[in-house]
């Protein structure tokens, strides 16, 4: 829960139960900043079997939000789409559209506000984020997973 001495929020990750995607992929599998987040993390079937990839010593600690952060959950297909949409603009595609892939993008605002980010597919015009306003937030996962948290990307309205 947030307080407002330190307005930090730990996120509660839900399993979900399926099968293992065949095959393993990292942050390198990721185009531009999306491969360069201030921690990550790959889900596994199990608590035991998540796997570190940057920052942080367990999920719980990657899915910890702090004023300005986000946490962004891609799954293969997602950063597929990402890495596809990131080629066809040469490589110049900004931070917010490769966002827009993600298949859930939580944060919290400077002021210690939760927010869930709604926002369409990049390469459909520009995408604009809409960050909703919520009391609670939470992440879904299922194995195999990325789950990214940036830092200072949440902006106050």
């Amino acid at each position: 829960m947030t307080t407002k001495d330190e307005q930090v929020y730990q996120v509660s990750v839900e399993r979900q139960k399926a099968a293992q995607a065949a095959g393993n992929y990292d942050l390198a599998d990721l185009p531009g900043a999306l491969a360069e987040p201030a921690a990550a993390a790959r889900v596994g079937k199990t608590p035991k079997q998540d796997k570190i990839l940057a920052g942080g010593k367990s999920l719980g600690s990657v899915a910890r939000l702090v004023p300005g952060s986000a946490l962004a959950v891609f799954g293969r297909p997602e950063s597929r789409w990402a890495m596809a949409y990131w080629r066809r603009t040469g490589a110049l595609a900004p931070m917010t559209e490769l966002l827009s892939y993600a298949r859930q993008l939580i944060g919290m605002t400077p002021s210690g506000a939760l927010v869930v980010c709604l926002c369409g597919h990049a390469g459909q015009g520009p995408c604009i984020p809409l960050w909703a306003p919520r009391d609670q937030v939470s992440l879904t996962v299922q194995p195999n997973d990325l789950v990214l948290r940036f830092e200072e990307l949440v902006e106050d309205e």
